[in-house]
């Protein structure tokens, strides 16, 4: 199939002004309608979210051509970064005064090195992991959402990260894996990866530690 392209290449916006804000990174797949659901969803649970869109506007179910976004993109990493930077000011400006990034795959590896700056709450990587070049880690709480089986070379594996940040003091650092599902088990418009059951388990979890660090009670 070919890359679809669409004008339609800004920052989406779900929820009221003013709530805890999440910025949700798609995957290599690009900005795709199953994220768009999600946001909806974070934003019917009281958060203001920005599905943010890393192509400018491109997007494919084809692995090879995913392939190629991922490749460019991964060439202009601070491009991404401050596409993040963005919307997440822009809802800070607006009143959100608590933030977080959930990032899929190669959005978990922009999300974890942009909270490495330390201006997140929290954090939420699917089956992806920071970089070895994000040498120190963000110090802020990180959920991962991991398939039974993943391959993370060139990456620091998340149970090594949480180890190393717990040996430096940070024990704050949680790791779900859901047996049976592979790498893009949430992605819906991926029928060969997508997983209706972890993809709920893990929606849920996601949900309970956002509502944790970004709407703690009192």
């Amino acid at each position: 199939m070919a890359i679809e392209t669409t004008d339609d290449t800004a920052t989406r916006w779900h929820g009221a002004e003013g709530d805890p804000v999440v910025a949700l990174a798609h995957d290599w797949n690009g900005r795709l309608p199953w994220i768009d659901g999600f946001g909806a969803r974070l934003a019917d649970e009281g958060f203001r979210v920005a599905v943010l869109d890393l192509y400018d506007g491109r997007s494919t179910t084809d692995d090879d051509e995913a392939d190629a976004l991922l490749r460019e993109r991964r060439a202009d990493l601070p491009g991404a970064l401050h596409v993040v930077s963005e919307a997440i000011g822009e809802a800070r400006a607006l009143g959100s005064e608590r933030a977080a990034v959930v990032g899929f795959s190669m959005g978990a590896g922009i999300a974890l090195m942009y909270a490495a700056q330390g201006s997140l709450d929290a954090v939420v990587a699917y089956y992806g992991a920071a970089p070895h070049s994000t040498a120190t880690g963000p110090r802020v709480p990180a959920l991962f959402q991991l398939a039974e089986h993943d391959d993370w070379s060139g990456r620091e594996a998340p149970e090594a990260y949480r180890e190393r940040l717990e040996a430096e003091g940070f024990d704050d650092v949680e790791i779900r894996h859901y047996p049976g599902a592979v790498h893009g088990f949430q992605n819906a418009q991926v029928p060969g990866r997508y997983d209706a059951d972890a993809s709920a388990a893990a929606w849920a979890s996601t949900v309970a530690f956002l509502r944790e660090h970004l709407r703690p009670a009192g």
